[in-house]
């Protein structure tokens, strides 16, 4: 288990201080992805197990109404996603988005992204005492700068120890599944594809309050889930050798050092259960943007390939640990006959019954 310094830090005000400096200041993301290729939006679109031919097959896509690849509405987070800064060795739990989408993003098009830290919030939260809220609003924009999505991340800065002192989930622990279990599981995956809308016309008019959606399931999650995951969506602190020294060399804060001496991420936690441990949790858990992912798939099998997803926010309320099923439910809440748009809540729930992530989400549908 990992015992260093940096898992020692503390919220410093003068930390806070620099930080608060840099509120409203917009600087360049580093990107994992700086075009929407036809890989690029592959990668990504099967890191969320979404295998829609729209986002895969060039030929199936041109015959769509968007007239060639689109990229699933989230892939813009892969283009560069603002993580909070400025708390060197405070350790960030991802907790949420809050995504406009202006138009869609076709194959071939190169994305810059640019950030601003937008709010600070000071909170005190029952897993980790003193918390702060770093919210950060992310324009994406095309190479004539034109805007394709606007995104604001929200996350909570803790101090790494004080999250192992409360232990806010060590009353959960990792699920085990009987050869059945895994059948039905199986069979759950199988009838997906029965239900996916595609190219079935989905219309605004056929629409009402309280219908539910198709459900997803996700899971039983494991480390392959999320290595699969991280390939199509990238991430700046994994890298490998001296990119990775240099980057620490850069930022002695980003590295926490495991039992042995060695500098490594901090993000082992979703492949570290020592690490994840010693900030408070039971075993290993998934990436927030992996769970926004799936709300995003889950809407492009109910929607088909005629509607538009105009907007989602997310807010992730609990970890989705190694072993997790998570069912990705929703339903219709309201109708606005003048844009033709959908209205729909959702929910992530696991074998628990407990919901580790809600989501609100505008659909607009074509008219019959």
């Amino acid at each position: 288990m990992a015992d260093v310094s940096t898992l020692e830090a503390r919220i410093t005000e003068e930390a806070l201080e620099d930080l608060r400096r840099s509120m409203g200041i917009e600087v360049d993301l580093p990107q994992y992805n700086t075009a929407a290729t036809d890989d690029a939006i592959r990668h990504y679109a099967l890191g969320i197990g979404d295998d829609n031919p729209r986002f895969l097959d060039a030929a199936y896509s041109k015959k769509t109404r968007w007239g060639a690849i689109t990229a699933p509405p989230t892939f813009v987070m892969t283009c560069g996603f603002a993580r909070s800064r400025g708390l060197a060795g405070i350790h960030g739990l991802f907790s949420g988005i809050d995504l406009h989408c202006h138009k869609p993003i076709e194959a071939g098009t190169r994305i810059h992204a640019k950030t601003a830290l937008s709010d600070l919030i000071e909170r005190q939260g029952r897993y980790a005492g003193r918390v702060f809220q770093q919210v950060y609003t992310t324009q994406y924009r095309d190479s004539s700068g034109e805007l394709l999505s606007t995104l604001h991340s929200h996350t909570f800065r803790t101090e790494r120890k004080s999250g192992g002192e409360k232990g806010k989930y060590s009353d959960l622990r990792r699920q085990s599944y009987s050869e059945n279990e895994i059948a039905d599981i199986a069979a759950a995956y199988a009838k997906e594809s029965e239900t996916r809308a595609g190219s079935r016309l989905v219309y605004f008019d056929d629409m009402r309050i309280g219908d539910e959606i198709p459900s997803l399931i996700k899971g039983p999650l494991t480390v392959t889930d999320m290595i699969c995951f991280l390939m199509g969506f990238g991430y700046i602190y994994v890298r490998a050798h001296r990119q990775w020294y240099s980057f620490i060399s850069r930022h002695p804060g980003a590295a926490v050092i495991d039992a042995y001496g060695i500098p490594d991420v901090p993000e082992r936690v979703h492949w570290d259960e020592g690490l994840a441990k010693h900030i408070g949790m039971p075993t290993m858990y998934d990436y927030g943007p992996q769970r926004i992912g799936w709300f995003d798939h889950c809407l492009s099998d109910w929607m088909g390939d005629n509607g538009w997803l105009r907007r989602l926010q997310v807010r992730l309320s609990g970890p989705n640990y190694v072993g997790d099923i998570s069912w990705i439910k929703g339903k219709v809440t309201d109708l606005s006959e003048k844009d033709a748009c959908a209205f729909l809540e959702l929910e992530a729930v696991d074998q628990r019954g407990r919901v580790s992530a809600t989501a609100k989400a505008e659909v607009v549908l074509p008219r019959k």
